[in-house]
């Protein structure tokens, strides 16, 4: 999956996934259509992690969240 992989952790916990268990995702930022109100400005923005391992989408609307950058070799530049 394209995208520097990261650790999430929610209100001081390490964030695993809900399927596989993994803890390695990518953050991406969505777009939530509120019902009706498509083009009013009343849309919200959430984080997504998703999940390197399944690609599972763990969506968060605000909340106590810290991105941890990873840095392994395979990422890193010669």
């Amino acid at each position: 999956m394209a995208g520097v992989p990261e650790r999430v952790d929610v209100a001081g916990r390490q964030l695993a996934c809900q399927v596989c268990r993994g803890t390695t995702f990518v953050h991406r930022t969505m777009k939530l259509a509120t019902s009706g109100f498509a083009n009013s400005g009343f849309n919200k923005q959430a984080d997504a992690a998703v999940c390197e391992t399944c690609g599972f989408v763990h969506t968060f609307l605000g909340g106590d969240l810290t991105w941890t950058r990873l840095d392994r070799p395979e990422h890193q530049s010669p």
